[in-house]
């Protein structure tokens, strides 16, 4: 199946690369694009649709790697059934060679429970997280940062199904709370984004924001979206909405943070002249205006 695969990963990346082609990222949140988009867009998963099946049901060991990217690109795109496809695959192999108890299922898990979890079905997501958060507690310790991150993915599920009392105690489980202000990290040190994302949810979680909250706590699906597609348009444009994100909610810090993380990605893609670019520019120099008029005040 590589050969399938890879194939079917290059036309992916194709599109998802393309700086001319505007992707509708998690249209349930934000809408991008225009119809003729749109319409290429569906044309393109139309097509996968039609072979997806058969290159999940035939994929092995080997296609993980594959199969992970390709859950990535769909659920990105907003194809969320053929996502939690390519994740189940993915995570049926991992347990049929490493067991179910093993860190690496633990860690497919989490990723088929965080698209149940966007997608508003809490209480699938729920069973999935406790089993991982049992596999991390037995194979680390109860303060490593997945066990510390995945306490309050729990907390966050509960809190969502309105069960207050066990998203309470699985909040002060993860400890995020007294590491929610991070000093800022290095544009390129990714691997500092999902906890500098936690500890701002924290933030909101203690003040009672439940949804400002779970806005944040989502888009660490960025990182995971970085790691399979690097340097991605996607990707791209998605830190631009965190960027705006932090700005609504008073995070003068993270935002300009995120907005310059944007420039430097899209600048690696386009042109500065690209209006794609230059969009993003205007609203970091409207951010920086407006920061300063704050401050004189």
């Amino acid at each position: 199946m590589l050969d399938a695969f890879a194939e079917t990963l290059q036309e992916t990346q194709e599109m998802l690369n393309n700086p001319e082609v505007v992707l509708a990222i998690e249209p349930t949140t934000f809408a991008y694009g225009n119809a003729h988009v749109q319409q290429s867009q569906s044309v393109f998963f139309q097509h996968l649709a039609g072979f997806a099946p058969s290159l999940i049901e035939d994929a092995t060991l080997a296609d993980l790697t594959a199969l992970h990217r390709m859950g990535v690109a769909c659920r990105l795109c907003g194809q969320f059934d053929m996502a939690e496809s390519f994740y189940r695959r993915a995570l049926n192999l991992v347990e049929n060679d490493s067991g179910c108890h093993s860190l690496p299922a633990a860690m497919h898990r989490n990723f088929l429970a965080g698209l149940y979890f966007m997608t508003g079905r809490e209480a699938e997501s729920i069973p999935l997280i406790e089993a991982s958060l049992h596999t991390y507690i037995t194979n680390l310790d109860g303060q490593h940062l997945y066990t510390r991150l995945t306490h309050f993915g729990l907390a966050l599920a509960f809190a969502r199904i309105g069960d207050t009392e066990r998203a309470q105690d699985h909040y002060l489980r993860s400890e995020l709370g007294g590491s929610s202000r991070l000093e800022a990290v290095d544009e390129l040190r990714w691997s500092a984004l999902p906890l500098k994302l936690m500890s701002l949810a924290a933030v909101k979680f203690e003040q009672g924001r439940l949804f400002e909250s779970v806005e944040l706590f989502r888009h660490c699906v960025i990182h995971e979206a970085n790691e399979a597609w690097p340097g991605s348009i996607v990707v791209a444009r998605a830190l631009g909405n965190l960027a705006t994100l932090c700005r609504s909610q008073g995070l003068d810090a993270e935002a300009g943070e995120f907005f310059r993380m944007t420039l430097k990605m899209k600048a690696d893609l386009m042109a500065e002249s690209n209006p794609d670019y230059q969009v993003t520019l205007k609203q970091y120099q409207e951010f920086l205006k407006s920061t300063t008029e704050r401050r004189a005040e």
